[in-house]
């Protein structure tokens, strides 16, 4: 679903943004912010929550059998 928005923003960030990102559209750079934004805020929410559960024992980590597919090779 797309989203039409009429936004005003400061010159200076969005030449910082464009800078940043390699992108110069800034109908292509508003969407890419914004997803990096959320992804980045995704990712500071988990690393806040990282000492709420000092009790909770990581699970083990499994390796796919098909060797074909990134597993182990047989023998």
């Amino acid at each position: 679903m797309i989203m039409q928005v009429n936004i005003q923003l400061d010159e200076r960030d969005v030449a910082r943004a464009q800078r940043l990102t390699g992108i110069e559209d800034v109908q292509q750079l508003v969407p890419e912010v914004l997803r990096r934004f959320s992804q980045l805020e995704a990712a500071m929410r988990l690393i806040r929550m990282g000492g709420t559960m000092p009790d909770f024992e990581i699970p083990p980590r499994r390796r796919p059998e098909d060797p074909e597919h990134g597993g182990p090779a047989p023998g």
